[in-house]
């Protein structure tokens, strides 16, 4: 009717939609393409500027375009700073409304820092202030937080600074997980801790920042960033390896073995000296065949009617001396303890972590089934006597299943660790020092710290859930090894292991005759049970197995 607006109709309006974006579409293929021909002329100037930032703006993803935007700056840079400057400022002005388009734009952050890179004199402060402005916007843009970073480094911001900023954007608001990560960067630069602490930063600022933390995870239970922060203040790390076994056994012309704390890589191996020489002729090795291990061995023949007094040494770190006795077949020595670092916590560190603990639980029964607690107090418990704490922190683990499926194998693995720590811890006090070990139905999945049973001569690690024997390449000196009722079916890495003489398989996922053919290169195998594995279905398997182990003495089948 005259005089009445008429309202569009929903398929007119997508009609036009659809026109405009055809229309856009075209302009900017028409650009690209005109851009392209422009590079591949090697036409750098004023119109290709135009052109990219055209492009750039409707799209800041173009990673070409940036590269040829870069092309065209460094062709038209000149000896006048003050011209080569403008062009610059030009240019971060340019890349902040391609921000404006998408914040979060890979290409436009890094062109940026290429830009600050080019400068006679870069404005770091302005580029600052754009982070706040960009953090206020989005506090979890890690795009900018890289750029914070980038931008500080170059400016020599101070880390003090930046440490005030952290605590700020934590006040603000205490969900900010960026500015608690940024918070757990920066306090080991202002705070750097000594060379033989285990934790991350000193013990007296350690203990603030947890009173701290404490605080905000009180505030709101549910909120995971201040979680990852107080898991990151408890839980220890070592910073340099330690030597932590030194044995030797004299199978095959005898052999010295090296087990250290955190893997090495060969240049990294000790130097050695026999009663006071320098042994300059030893080759190392790794049984794993790997660049970086936690085991080393080289081949000694020590002499049988007198001690040998034998001293490790590596650049920067105290010398260990070990004295093997004389007409020893078999020697084990522990050179530290087996926790981290070798240290005890300090009644200070000890105090605050049983008053941290006491708040979890605290919190624990305010707000049951929460997967952060139980991970804290799972964390704690570790840190202040995983042995004695044991069953407690099996508990939690079994909680955590239940609660977070998805990462069900995650706690599974850590009951695993935990298993095996406390067996270790066990193992590590026995005055055998090192020749038997036994761990049986923990359920185990895997086998952590399998380096420290390099130089144990029996292994028996049956009715567990063993799926990989990867890590027992490092088992050196093992004569013996039990692994019944467990879920393995591949025994390639036992290939390696030529001190073994009897072998134990019996109820596992054998079913190929290759993986017995692994085991041909075990010269000195004497006794080989694989009852009750598939692999037995072959009513010739016995005769079989005679046939390709000619030294074994006793196979058992059935």
């Amino acid at each position: 009717m005259h005089g009445r607006l008429k309202i569009k109709t929903t398929a007119e309006q997508a009609a036009e939609k659809q026109k405009e974006r055809e229309e856009k579409k075209k302009l900017y293929l028409g650009g690209l393409t005109k851009a392209f021909e422009k590079r591949s002329s090697r036409s750098y100037d004023e119109e290709g500027l135009k052109l990219t930032a055209q492009l750039l703006t409707a799209n800041p993803d173009a990673a070409t375009l940036w590269n040829f935007r870069r092309e065209i700056l460094l062709n038209m840079k000149c000896d006048d700073d003050e011209a080569w400057t403008k062009l610059l400022n030009g240019e971060l002005m340019m890349v902040e409304s391609c921000l404006m388009k998408n914040p979060k734009s890979y290409g436009a952050w890094h062109h940026r820092c290429w830009i600050m890179q080019k400068f006679p004199s870069p404005p770091w402060n302005d580029e600052l202030e754009l982070c706040n402005r960009y953090l206020k916007l989005d506090e979890r843009n890690f795009h900018c937080w890289d750029y914070r970073r980038f931008i500080t480094t170059g400016s020599h911001q101070q880390p003090e600074d930046e440490l005030k900023i952290s605590k700020q954007l934590i006040e603000r608001n205490l969900s900010n997980y960026s500015a608690w990560h940024y918070r757990s960067k920066l306090l080991p630069v202002v705070y750097p801790p000594s060379a033989s602490t285990p934790h991350p930063i000193p013990v007296d600022i350690l203990i603030k920042e947890l009173k701290t933390v404490v605080e905000a995870v009180f505030t709101d239970p549910s909120d995971q960033s201040p979680w990852f922060f107080l898991r990151w203040l408890i839980n220890r790390q070592e910073k340099y390896p330690r030597l932590m076994q030194v044995g030797y056994d004299d199978d095959d012309g005898g052999s010295l073995i090296c087990v250290f704390s955190q893997p090495l890589s060969l240049k990294e191996t000790p130097v050695l000296s026999i009663n006071g020489e320098e042994s300059p002729n030893i080759d190392w090795f790794a049984p794993n065949g790997e660049t970086f291990s936690y085991v080393w061995v080289t081949k000694l023949n020590l002499p049988s009617s007198e001690d040998s007094s034998i001293t490790l040494s590596r650049s920067g770190l105290e010398e260990k001396t070990v004295t093997v006795p004389a007409g020893s077949t078999h020697f084990v020595e522990w050179m530290t303890e087996l926790g981290v670092c070798g240290e005890e916590l300090s009644d200070l560190t000890r105090s605050t972590l049983e008053d941290v603990k006491e708040n979890c639980v605290t919190l624990d029964e305010l707000d049951p089934d929460n997967k952060w607690v139980l991970l804290t107090l799972v964390d704690i418990l570790w840190a202040l006597d995983a042995r004695n704490y044991q069953d407690k922190i099996r508990s939690y683990l079994s909680q955590l299943e239940a609660l977070d499926s998805l990462r069900a194998n995650y706690y599974t693995d850590m009951k695993s660790k935990l298993a095996m720590e406390t067996s270790l811890t066990k193992h590590r006090m026995k005055a055998e020092g090192g020749s038997t070990f036994k761990l049986n139905g923990s359920n185990l999945t895997r086998i952590p710290f399998s380096h420290l049973l390099a130089c144990s001569v029996s292994v028996d690690l049956s009715h567990n859930e063993i799926t990989s024997l990867n890590p027992l390449k490092n088992l050196v000196t093992c004569r013996e090894l039990v692994l019944d009722s467990n879920k393995i079916s591949d025994l390639s890495p036992l290939s390696g292991i030529t001190s073994l003489c009897k072998l134990s398989i019996a109820n596992n996922k054998i079913a190929s005759f290759d993986q017995i053919m692994c085991l041909k290169n075990l010269c000195k195998l004497e006794v080989l049970d694989v009852s009750s594995n598939p692999i037995c279905d072959d009513i010739d398997i016995e005769s079989k197995i005679k046939e390709l182990l000619p030294v074994v003495k006793s196979i058992k089948v059935t």
